[in-house]
């Protein structure tokens, strides 16, 4: 049994103890000083010395196979001029002495942040950093994928490439291909990227583990296992599990880009919660459109800044509707895409398509529900629709927000504190790595409603700010109502599972611009420290 004392430990909103006790992987009490010490069995006694403890953080949805490999790329994150952007490539190509046999393949960049050209890279672009090594480079977003011509020769894309729905191979007005590629597109170069060893991605992967941490993470529902690569995928972190080398523990959304796969999938060996506490079979995860920065999400009316464009829809509303209800009809739960309101509203009527009036007890998710209005969030709380969001986007999108979607539409988006009002669970996640994925950074965003760096003088719609404790609960109670383990994870009461962070700073308390500076003194797993700043052991 470990004692943990002298600390302020939240439980709940409005409950803080003093003291907790873990034995093996269980919390078997909270409560006072007092109380403690008379239940108190052994000699393990850890003093917090006043510190903050709250429930281990639960990122509802990051990819993170693709963060760990995505963390030993060039970094292009930030780059805030294409020259910057084309400088590193030449530089990174010259100093790895790549050829036309290597591939230089990076991600992060985001021309709305390029202060000299605010443009898409195409292929004329990346030729100046070389004309020789094939370069992709693919937009913070994921969703547009640029390359060079060295590329589109090495991966055989021509005018006459066939394209699935929902993508597009951008040409210019003489009917050459620009080296732009959008949506479900960017799938043709992924599939003939070289890929890194069984070995090389579960090293990445227990390396990236040990950054989650240390930031505080103990949970995360992952999207990586995809398509035709699912079993594969889901095998590393078997293998890992195996070997007893998991921090972290997962919930893997199981992605279909390419609805061929799903039959075979539903008729095999995986069904919904199979798996341990460590790793476990969760939601199919669906796209519907695309992203706001790349005018790829599916809108009602034109972006005010493109009148030619309502974005993209990558399904139809009959596939999707057909999905989604295999998926339902199989047992799964299903979390889909959906950014714009277009793309929003497909989701909702293929969801009420597949319960068909009946309780949504599956625990169906929309994932971003960026773009929305009033009527949209009155749908998803009259059926209780589950909601994954991710305040850290405001970083990205509120400089270009206004010019993308006009006044109307963006006051009506990003609605955090609407929704938790009208009873809509929130569940909170990164996304990585489109963005990183240190939750206190999406904690101070959700509660400043304003960027972390260059904010702006006025928050946007600050009567849409979370509290400190609603963003903390978000961050780990709804993470664990989103995988149906709220009895189990995501407080810290007892018989739940002894997952919990201990924090240097008291993030109840301090200046809310502030919260992306809090730092982990140690994090707990399973009764067990998985990182630790320093022995706080007496």
């Amino acid at each position: 049994m470990k004692w943990f004392k002298n600390g302020k430990i939240y439980s709940e909103t409005g409950q803080f103890h003093d003291s907790m006790l873990v034995e093996k992987e269980r919390i078997v009490k909270v409560g006072s000083l007092k109380e403690c010490q008379k239940a108190f069995i052994g000699d393990d006694i850890i003093d917090l010395e006043g510190k903050t403890v709250i429930p281990g953080l639960i990122d509802s949805h990051l990819h993170f196979l693709m963060t760990a490999e995505y963390l030993s790329l060039l970094p292009i994150t930030g780059v805030t001029s294409m020259n910057e952007l084309l400088t590193r490539c030449a530089d990174y190509i010259e100093k790895n002495k790549l050829t036309d046999a290597d591939v230089l393949y990076s991600e992060g960049w985001n021309h709305t942040l390029f202060t000299d050209e605010k443009r898409v890279p195409d292929r004329y672009d990346l030729d100046r950093a070389s004309s020789t090594v094939p370069i992709v480079l693919v937009r913070v977003d994921r969703h547009v994928m640029s390359l060079n011509t060295a590329a589109l020769k090495y991966f055989g894309l021509t005018n006459q490439t066939r394209v699935d729905s929902g993508g597009e191979l951008e040409v210019d007005e003489a009917g050459k291909l620009t080296g732009v590629l959008k949506e479900t597109a960017l799938d043709l170069v992924k599939a003939k990227l070289p890929e890194k060893n069984r070995e090389e991605k579960k090293r990445l992967l227990i390396q990236t583990m040990a950054l989650a941490n240390r930031y505080g993470i103990t949970s995360m529902h992952t999207n990586d296992a995809k398509d035709n690569q699912i079993e594969e995928t889901l095998s590393l972190y078997e293998e890992i599990e195996s070997n007893q080398q998991l921090s972290v523990r997962f919930y893997h959304q199981i992605w279909f880009n390419d609805g061929q796969f799903l039959p075979s999938f539903l008729s095999g060996p995986y069904s919904f919660h199979k798996g341990s506490e460590w790793n476990r079979i969760g939601p199919i995860k669906y796209f519907i459109d695309g992203t706001l920065g790349s005018r790829t999400a599916a809108l009602y009316e034109p972006y005010s800044d493109d009148a030619s464009t309502c974005g993209i829809h990558t399904k139809s509303q009959e596939t999707l509707n057909k999905e989604v209800k295999m998926a339902v009809d199989n047992g799964f739960q299903v979390i889909t895409h959906g950014i714009g309101d277009r793309g929003i509203e497909m989701i909702l009527d293929a969801y009420d398509y597949a319960l068909d009036g009946s309780d949504n007890d599956l625990r169906l998710g929309i994932n971003h529900m960026q773009i929305t209005n009033y009527e949209l969030i009155d749908r998803v709380a009259e059926r209780d629709y589950l909601t994954y969001v991710q305040p850290l986007f405001l970083e990205d999108d509120l400089p270009i927000l206004y010019d993308r979607i006009g006044k109307e539409r963006a006051e009506t988006s990003y609605l955090f504190n609407s929704m938790k009002k009208k009873g809509v669970h929130q569940s909170f996640s990164s996304d990585a790595p489109i963005v990183s994925f240190n939750p206190f950074d999406t904690i101070q965003c959700a509660v400043t409603r304003n960027r972390l760096t260059n904010p702006l003088p006025v928050a946007f719609l600050p009567e849409e700010a979370m509290t400190v404790e609603e963003a903390v609960d978000a961050y780990t109670f709804e993470g664990a109502y989103a995988s149906f383990e709220e009895d189990k994870k995501g407080r810290l009461k007892e018989g739940y599972l002894a997952d919990f962070v201990i924090l240097n700073e008291d993030i109840f308390t301090i200046k809310e611009n502030t919260i992306r500076n809090v730092t982990v003194s140690a994090t707990y797993v399973n009764g067990d420290a998985v990182y630790k700043e320093e022995d706080l052991s007496i």
